[in-house]
């Protein structure tokens, strides 16, 4: 009994330990080659040569020479980041207006004035261009436009630039509104449609300064701004809406009293329309019977005088550059037309078969040439039409002249 207690007592034992071995995992075998080929491994992640070196450039900059090696992103997003950068590297061409230009006056040291450009809106964020006066700084964008202009505003430079394209609004005429109707209600009413109004601004004679039945409106650059040229009625009014007419004048500046740029984006010191000196007009001490002084050119005149010669050299010169770009366009418009209307015939010309040919031309496969040349005009019918024509014409002043000599000899015989 004994002998087989301890029998079944090792039977257990070596069942357990079986089982025990059974639940272990066996062991892989080492294989030497999966330590230096990475991507025969199942958990790895896709190493491509072309992919770590692409990756390693963009996303790993690190002194460890080793850590290039190693890559925490998933595949996905990997291949998101090359797509992105390919897309980068081929940008669709669009074009977009630059934002406008900045002349700069009184540059004393334009190599330190480009360091302090560099520092407040980047290197590659504007380009400059000397003149005889002027030097003129081009931005790429319009926050740096923005920030350049709010820093020569703080430095008190001298300069003066354009209002942006964003910026400008959607100005309207209101025409038929009684005079009497206040620009606050026009702005609430317009504001009641859905319309965005910066401003109302009511028009007046320019001599006689009378209030007028025109209203200047600006409105936001929208989509729904473009549907106010259908409005019919406004305040119980039968009104008419349209586009201001450019004026074709030269703008003038009411700060320094120059012409091609305004007020409001003028940082020049401020000049007299009357006396021509450095102070605002507004402020001037002279009355108004001391004799006036242009600021422009020195003469006996206000500043804003249309008859001044530099506004006539001026306004020259835009009439000439207009007349050139019209008769450009015109003339490209024109052969653009004649070619459209009367396309080249790209045919090759066959001359008919029936013509009578030589022997000459029959063996050496020419054809008569069917250009007809244009006819020869007679000299003698010529020279004839061209003395009865003449004799036409002298023979009246022959009577006429034979009448006053018989005249003159009746009146001698007397």
């Amino acid at each position: 009994m004994d002998n087989r207690k301890q029998n079944n007592t090792n039977n257990n034992n070596k069942t357990k330990n079986a089982i025990v071995i059974k639940s272990k995992p066996p062991k892989k075998p080492a294989n030497n080659d999966n330590k230096r080929n990475h991507s025969s491994s199942s958990n790895s992640e896709p190493s491509s040569p072309n992919l770590l070196q692409h990756v390693s450039k963009k996303l790993f900059v690190t002194q460890n020479q080793f850590e290039l090696l190693k890559s925490t992103e998933p595949a996905d997003e990997i291949t998101k980041t090359i797509i992105e950068e390919k897309q980068s590297a081929d940008p669709v061409l669009t074009y977009s207006k630059p934002p406008p230009p900045i002349f700069m006056r009184g540059v004393l040291d334009f190599p330190g004035l480009c360091t302090e450009l560099i520092e407040l809106i980047g290197v590659d964020n504007f380009i400059c261009k000397s003149t005889a006066d002027h030097l003129k700084i081009q931005t790429s964008n319009p926050g740096a436009y923005r920030t350049l202009v709010q820093y020569l505003r703080n430095e008190h430079a001298e300069f003066h630039t354009f209002q942006l394209k964003e910026d400008k609004p959607m100005r309207i005429v209101i025409r038929n509104l009684h005079p009497s109707t206040s620009t606050e209600l026009i702005k609430s009413e317009l504001e009641h449609r859905l319309y965005e109004v910066r401003q109302v601004t009511q028009v007046t004679h320019r001599i006689s300064k009378i209030p007028l039945p025109l209203f200047f409106v600006d409105l936001e650059p929208t989509d729904h701004s473009n549907e106010i040229f259908k409005l019919e009625s406004l305040l119980h009014t039968k009104i008419k809406i349209e586009e201001p007419h450019k004026p074709k004048i030269i703008s003038q500046c009411h700060n320094c009293q120059a012409y091609g740029h305004t007020k409001a984006y003028c940082g020049y010191s401020s000049r007299c329309v009357r006396c021509g000196d450095d102070h605002s007009s507004s402020v001037c001490p002279n009355s108004r019977q001391d004799p006036m002084r242009c600021a422009l050119c020195t003469g006996n005149h206000p500043a804003n005088y249309r008859g001044c010669t530099v506004y006539k050299d001026l306004q020259q010169r835009k009439k000439t550059n207009l007349n050139n770009h019209k008769l450009h366009v015109n003339s490209s418009y024109k052969s653009n037309n004649v070619q459209d209307s009367h396309p080249r015939n790209t045919t090759p010309y066959n001359p008919p078969s029936d013509q009578s040919q030589t022997y000459a031309q029959a063996t050496q496969g020419q054809h008569v040439k069917s250009d007809i040349p244009p006819p020869t005009p007679d000299i003698n019918s010529l020279m004839s039409s061209f003395v009865s024509e003449l004799k036409t014409l002298i023979n009246p002043l022959i009577s006429l002249l034979t009448q006053v000599i018989s005249s003159l000899l009746a009146r001698k015989n007397e």
